[in-house]
């Protein structure tokens, strides 16, 4: 009998309330509320688990008919289906990288670039990633002043948080050839100082810089990798979509890693980056079919899903294609990222070739010209249940665009932490409509548009998104369009069982139902019933991935077992 079927008898039987004997599990969880992140958001009380998968839900009445090998009490914590962060971007770091989303002035970055330094050969490069002006003691961004000061013999670039800017210092200045007299980069600017001469802070295309850093092995990135993906299961996160892979890197990188079955790992889906811009339409199609693979190949555990492709910049930057000008600078709209004539042909050719298509959108201008062309090519090339989507929905377009996507069947994977965590950019950039309105959940949901909830790194906890789109507070604790606001079991179905559905997974994942996989978490409180200020005080208590515990927080460290589940 093949397992599908063996677990269909079994919660029938369960369920069924047959108490003449105990039926065997190799794991029980109850005593809780247990969301099932169901379109109907059912709540039951106790869920039995067996082979890596869900056999049975039901109320604490369950518990008494099964005999299970192991046991978790809730007492009244909530137990749900892990977070599925359907966009977010993990690349491992070579030696030579710095963490800098926690530094909080111009001086503690200076250290870090000095211990590291010390650390490395002379005159090696230095990388790094997470700056944020907002956060800086200085108020603003470092310069190549600052990082000289730190590192007059080694170049340096770190890249801001959201990457889509990023500073360096004199020398890797002068490695690239740039000067005061550069032009900017095409899709790119920099910036200057007030005498004219470079700051050193480079907006979007950098790498008229990072071209010159040295390739780190592919031993040493799938060790660091491996590291970063372990991290995800003490933020609950057992399902996630890496939102830019390189081809290169999915031959090198990820296949290798999960193929090696060294540790349990998330859950991943790679949208492949093919470079549009470089290779040109053509050259970017070639690229994908030596990929050999389309939208959902691969296994359980690593599976190849949307096209991803650079419609416009960021608000980090800021290069977002708006068509109103920025607060701080009304004549500046942002401005494509890509060829739109290019784009819809490369578009064209990997639709009928059986991609999904996941764009990066964020300003209004470039949501709308995406969704016409994405309009333009469904009504020549009809495909049943494409699943084409936006990644980003920052800045909400007309009414007529979101009626078109909806017609259309596409949808929006959304970062709701936006609002919290990039309150300062929107405030200085977007005009009063927009800013109340930016990262919109209740109104395209309204239109009939799918979303799935993400982080896109900034910051990637899962609870931070949560507690925004409940409440649509900045950090400041000032809420943005509270009418954009839902309600709790919706921003966690979103969470949940929203990127399952993007990804075409969600006859296996998302929500807690028989035949499900068995990947769970565990919350130290019932955020059903608990006030939203409570939602970012909330921690992970247990992270369950197929069936089996990976992480518990009364060790503060994931599970180490000899191979994945």
């Amino acid at each position: 009998m093949k397992i599908g079927a063996i677990v269909a008898a079994m919660a029938a039987t369960l369920v069924s309330g047959c108490a003449s004997t105990r039926q065997s599990a190799d794991l029980l969880i109850h005593g809780g509320p247990v969301l099932s992140a169901s379109p109907d958001d059912q709540v039951y009380r106790a869920v039995a688990i067996t082979d890596g998968k869900i056999v049975a839900v039901g109320g604490e009445d369950l518990a008494q008919r099964i005999a299970a090998k192991q046991v978790i009490d809730l007492h009244g914590r909530l137990a749900m289906p892990g977070f599925n962060d359907a966009h977010s971007h993990l690349r491992g770091r070579a030696k030579r990288f710095i963490e800098l989303s926690d530094v909080r002035s111009i001086a503690e970055l200076q250290a870090r670039i000095r211990t590291r330094i010390a650390a490395l050969p002379p005159g090696e490069w230095i990388t790094g990633y997470g700056w944020s002006e907002d956060r800086l003691a200085e108020g603003r961004k470092p310069t190549r002043l600052d990082l000289d000061a730190a590192a007059p013999d080694n170049p340096v670039y770190l890249d801001r948080e959201g990457g889509h800017s990023g500073v360096v210092n004199s020398r890797a200045l002068a490695l690239a050839g740039l000067t005061a007299s550069s032009a900017d980069p095409e899709g790119g600017h920099l910036e200057r100082m007030d005498d004219g001469s470079l700051s050193g802070v480079i907006r979007e295309t950098r790498t008229v810089v990072t071209h010159l850093i040295p390739d780190a092995t592919p031993e040493e990135l799938r060790a660091d990798l491996a590291q970063r993906l372990r991290d995800l299961f003490r933020l609950g996160i057992t399902s996630v979509t890496d939102a830019s892979t390189p081809i290169a890197d999915y031959h090198a990188i990820w296949q290798p890693l999960y193929g090696a079955k060294p540790v349990p790992l998330p859950r991943a889906t790679l949208q492949i980056n093919p470079d549009v811009v470089g290779l040109g339409p053509d050259g970017a199609m070639a690229a994908l079919h030596s990929l050999g693979q389309v939208t959902g190949g691969g296994d359980d555990f690593l599976r190849i899903g949307a096209v991803k492709v650079f419609v416009d910049g960021g608000f980090t930057g800021p290069a977002a294609w708006t068509t109103r000008g920025y607060r701080s600078d009304p004549d500046f709209h942002g401005a494509a990222a890509v060829d739109l004539d290019a784009l819809e042909r490369f578009s064209t050719d990997a639709h009928a070739a059986g991609w999904q298509l996941g764009y990066h959108a964020i300003g209004d201008l470039a949501i709308e010209k995406t969704v016409q062309m994405f309009d333009r090519i469904l009504k020549a090339h009809p495909r049943a249940d494409h699943r084409h989507h936006l990644n980003h929905f920052s800045v909400m377009p007309d009414e007529a665009t979101m009626a078109t996507m909806a017609a259309d069947g596409i949808g929006i994977i959304q970062q709701p932490n936006f609002t919290y965590s990039l309150e300062g950019r929107y405030r200085a950039y977007l005009p009063d409509a927009a800013l109340a309105h930016n990262n919109a959940i209740a109104t395209p949901l309204n239109h009939g548009i799918k979303m799935a909830f993400s982080s896109d790194i900034i910051p990637i906890g899962p609870l931070v998104g949560i507690y925004a789109a409940v409440t649509r507070k900045g950090a400041s604790g000032t809420a943005y369009g509270p009418e954009e606001a839902i309600a709790i079991r919706q921003a966690l179905r979103l969470y949940t069982a929203g990127g399952a559905a993007m990804n075409f997974r969600e006859n296996t994942l998302g929500q807690v139902a028989p035949g499900m996989f068995a990947d769970l978490i565990v919350l130290d409180r019932d955020l059903l019933s608990t006030a939203p200020e409570d939602i970012l005080r909330a921690q992970v208590d247990l992270t369950i991935l197929a069936g089996r515990i990976v992480f518990d927080r009364r060790t503060d460290a994931p599970a180490t077992a000899a191979a994945r589940p």
